[in-house]
């Protein structure tokens, strides 16, 4: 039941490496290439004033998060505690940041020894919309029927549906709901928002034709963006920095919100190098809690190495801003050095840099390019001579 009440979060504030809004959304922005797009009923012109309008972005700390986290009430009733832990974490305009505290686990002030699962389910009995919606994650007609109810967060869910996997005509009406509801609504801004900008080469959402975003699905995506980088965690804060990187070079306008993005994240996270850590064969609890808690801080790394290359890159090449050659090398230098990334290694290495200590590290092994020989060699004369070709039939 745990996982499966958890399922339809199960992408909630992940993308990219993290997909954030829900699931589907992580399939979606890892394929979506979209020439197909269907033309934005909002004017280029507003979404280039959008991008040249004054911008203010602050990463929220895990405190501004849950600042306003419901309490347990004097009384003690856990049911109705956990009650408004799932309409604050199901807040529209909210999921984005919040979603994720669902996924960690159940709600900081629950009793040793009740059953969160199990109250979640007699909320749902007693028609609780939050608990309901969690109930019917697996059942289509059930969140059909809670989003004819006016459940904004089930309306979410089946649009994001329909994007990823509906029919052709059901990828356009979602994509004309989605645009109909981004001014007023956060949570489809950034949906939106982040479909258009995970668009790449090599492949179509609509399964037509192949192409990445075009210049003005880019500009109407980070214009959507930006009123989630106003105020949000690291982790959602480096999805946009990084989805607007990516574009690099096709606005001056996004390069400039995608640098200063970066440079928050950057001043927010650290690139040191972890210890390498040994486990034994069956672990622990202890052990096992250390093996998560060492998981978490290699995503967190993984996090800061990816903000210095894509903001490395905009720095050596002057994108939103005036070139810095020396900072990005360093930056490049501390990415090369936390995790050993490839990326980082060939970038300083273009810039003249000597990293000749990695070089055996990234050495092509002799006589080609199989870096794991999973083709060796065979010996000389192991395959024989080719078979000569049977002589063609004689013409009548």
């Amino acid at each position: 039941m745990r996982q499966a009440s958890r399922a339809w979060l199960a992408a909630i504030g992940e993308c990219c490496v993290k997909s954030i809004l829900l699931a589907g959304l992580s399939a979606l922005a890892l394929t979506a290439c979209a020439t197909a797009t269907a033309p934005s009923s909002v004017p280029a012109a507003a979404h280039q004033a959008t991008l040249a309008g004054p911008a203010a972005f602050r990463i929220l700390s895990a405190g501004d998060v849950t600042a306003s986290l419901p309490k347990m009430g004097a009384s003690g009733n856990v049911k109705a505690y956990v009650g408004d832990f799932l309409t604050w974490i199901m807040e529209p305009g909210h999921l984005v940041e919040r979603s994720s505290l669902f996924m960690s686990g159940e709600p900081p002030e629950m009793p040793e020894g009740v059953d969160f699962e199990s109250i979640i389910g007699a909320l749902a009995e007693e028609g609780h919309p939050a608990a309901q919606l969690i109930q019917m994650s697996d059942t289509p007609d059930g969140l059909v029927a809670l989003a004819n109810d006016g459940n904004a967060t089930a309306k979410l869910a089946i649009e994001m549906n329909n994007i990823s996997v509906g029919s052709l005509q059901q990828k356009v009406d979602a994509l004309a709901w989605f645009r109909s509801e981004a001014p007023a609504n956060r949570d489809a801004a950034f949906a939106l928002g982040s479909v258009l900008l995970s668009q790449a080469g090599g492949g179509d959402w609509m399964n037509i034709g192949f192409g990445a975003a075009t210049p003005g699905e880019v500009r109407e995506g980070a214009a959507l963006l930006l009123k989630a980088a106003e105020a949000a965690p690291v982790d959602i804060m480096l999805q946009i920095g990084t989805m607007m990187g990516s574009h690099a070079g096709v606005d001056p306008l996004v390069d400039g919100h995608a640098r200063k993005i970066l440079e928050l994240v950057v001043a927010e996270t650290d690139a040191a190098a972890l210890p390498e850590m040994t486990w034994s064969d069956d672990f622990s609890e202890a052990e096992m809690d250390a093996y998560m808690a060492y998981e978490a801080k290699l995503t967190e790394l993984s996090s800061a190495v990816e903000a210095r290359i894509v903001l490395a890159g905009m720095l050596a090449k002057g994108q939103g801003g005036a070139a810095d050659l020396e900072r990005a090398k360093g930056l490049y230098r501390e990415a090369l050095t936390a995790t050993q990334d490839f990326r980082a290694y060939e970038a300083l290495a273009g810039l003249g840099v000597d990293v000749s200590e990695y070089d055996a590290l990234f050495a092509q092994p002799e006589g080609g390019d199989d870096w794991w020989d999973l083709e060796p060699d065979a010996p000389e004369g192991a395959w024989g001579e080719p078979p000569e070709l049977a002589p063609p039939p004689p013409s009548n």
